[in-house]
């Protein structure tokens, strides 16, 4: 299993517990995660000023992963829906050959459209399978429960992403999640967005969003909110104290990329698994399982 690995932009700067726990748990996997030095920027972060060049770069992306003979795994869900999305946009001949000009100028081989995208976690799901993942597990995590934020573009737009599972019920992290022994809770806004994108615009009700889910799992016990974003993660752990100050709370709620709860199931050392980078300590959470 080869694929290549698109980290994207805020992953290795903003989430490096991310990327670590992702690259030792797909070696225990027997997943190997190729880096391509040429990927660059998704495009996202442009796209509402030009969309055409946000659709370059993503185009850019694909091309340089398809020449190289790869699929592409990456673990932010903005970044996989904006390739997920260009790669439907280019469906449309007379477009990919407008995009495909462009990228001759550049000196990029023509984009045809083979090349696959998924975020991690759909990998796990879809092709690996959950239960290949239970057969891994050395320390189940049965005395923990755990609330899944999934997150805008887990799964949306849900075009792109082949409809891959369900935007009103999600459902897949949870089962993934389940085969560690933990048990993720059902809780009233799980579907609620994080807040971030709107940090720069409305700052306000962005922390008061963060604010809302971190009340609502904090007040049904969990021992931590688990994420497959790197964004998302920075508006529930990174900028959890200051939602709680702009709401009148006082939080305390670890949060774990979905990779760190399977790896803690699997074995993987807390090193490995990048735990020191947590900003919310996750020392309750180890006492648990070694009582």
């Amino acid at each position: 299993m080869r694929y290549a690995f698109y980290l994207g932009c805020a992953t290795p700067v903003k989430a490096l517990k991310y990327e670590i726990s992702t690259r030792n748990l797909a070696r225990s996997l027997g997943i190997e995660l190729v880096d391509i030095p040429e990927f660059s920027c998704c495009g996202f972060p442009v796209k509402s000023m030009d969309s055409f060049a946000a659709l370059l770069m993503a185009a850019r992306n694909l091309a340089i992963a398809e020449e190289k003979g790869m699929d592409i795994i990456g673990v932010c869900t903005g970044c996989m829906a904006i390739l997920s999305e260009a790669k439907e946009y280019l469906e449309d001949e007379k477009l990919r050959g407008k995009v495909n000009g462009k990228l001759k100028a550049i000196g990029v081989k023509e984009y045809t459209g083979r090349v696959k995208i998924k975020h991690f976690a759909r990998f796990l799901y879809e092709d690996y399978r959950p239960d290949r993942i239970r057969d891994k597990i050395v320390t189940p995590l049965a005395s923990l429960e755990f609330g899944i934020h999934y997150g805008c573009h887990y799964m949306k737009p849900t075009h792109a992403h082949g409809h891959f599972d369900d935007p009103s019920r999600p459902f897949t992290l949870d089962d993934i999640i389940s085969v560690t022994g933990a048990r993720p809770i059902n809780y009233p806004n799980k579907n609620l967005c994080c807040g971030l994108t709107i940090m720069g615009t409305a700052e306000d009700l962005s922390f008061r969003l963060a604010a809302e889910k971190l009340e609502c799992l904090s007040n049904k016990g969990v021992d931590a909110m688990v994420v497959a974003c790197p964004s998302c993660c920075i508006a529930y752990e990174n900028n959890q104290r200051l939602a709680g100050k702009r709401a009148g709370k006082e939080f305390n709620l670890p949060v774990l990329y979905f990779t760190q709860v399977i790896g803690l199931a699997m074995g993987l050392s807390e090193k490995e698994l990048g735990f020191e980078l947590n900003r919310i300590k996750v020392d309750r959470i180890i006492e648990k399982l070694i009582r």
